[in-house]
């Protein structure tokens, strides 16, 4: 646990990194319900109230493109700190095992990262409800997806984030797997002649958990199959990550 701590730390002490997180969620939220509700009072009948389930299935899509940015963020910083500051050759001849050094990164980082996105998630259903006027409120399996699919696509991107700065730069880490998220896997997912290949893409899988309004290029899959989609995902890049940093210079 002290190890985790300290990786806890690390991060929040990167000013930048915490501020552009916040932005990036809790600043997203609170931009766009100010955004709605000064347009609503500007002209009420063209604009409708802020709150309400359509809106908040809005918030829900830009929270998790600009939540998993933050979670890419926050994982690549995480995964590649200790040889980026040059501390790596020091913790390894403390006696300390690669493995558990790479092992604590994950859990660091998401002790850092999951308190901003459910304050964020919190805030939009706040809102929804609040500013709702006589619009239809999100219903209580509604939000339960809500929450499953904006925590399966922050942390898989976490944890790939992690795993990836073991081999390539942060800057590097982030620009593919922002490219992942954004184009190459949802092109792929609109090719049909992929068939059930299509159910091994991981934001596929998460969207197995959003509700359907929400989830426009959903592949058809079990539960079952879209965790186990999810954990390889994790399993085979915090494998390769872990090799790697067994292996590598200190």
């Amino acid at each position: 646990m002290r190890l985790v701590g300290a990786e806890v730390l690390k991060l929040v002490r990167r000013r930048g990194l915490m501020a552009w997180s916040l932005v990036l969620t809790v600043g997203a939220v609170v931009v766009a319900d100010g955004v709605l509700l000064i347009l609503h009072a500007a002209n009420s009948a063209k604009h409708g109230p802020a709150g309400g389930a359509s809106n908040l299935m809005h918030l829900v899509d830009l929270l998790s493109g600009l939540g998993a940015v933050a979670a890419i963020m926050i994982g690549a910083t995480g995964g590649s700190q200790d040889v980026t500051n040059g501390v790596f050759r020091d913790l390894v001849v403390t006696g300390r095992s690669r493995a558990t050094l790479f092992g604590v990164r994950v859990p660091g980082a998401l002790i850092v990262y999951l308190p901003m996105l459910l304050a964020a998630f919190g805030l939009a259903v706040a809102g929804s409800y609040a500013f709702a006027g006589g619009l239809q409120h999100p219903t209580g399996s509604e939000l339960r997806g809500y929450v499953e699919y904006l925590i399966a696509i922050g942390v898989v991107n976490l944890i790939l984030a992690v795993a990836l700065a073991a081999f390539v730069s942060s800057r590097v880490v982030v620009g593919v797997l922002i490219a992942w998220n954004a184009i190459v896997a949802h092109i792929l997912l609109q090719i049909g002649s992929l068939g059930s290949f299509r159910k091994g893409i991981d934001i596929a899988a998460a969207e197995h958990f959003a509700p359907a309004r929400l989830a426009n290029q959903q592949v058809v899959m079990s539960t079952a199959t879209a965790l186990l989609v999810l954990a390889g995902w994790a399993v085979v890049f915090s494998t390769a990550g872990r090799w790697w940093t067994t292996r590598r210079d200190a």
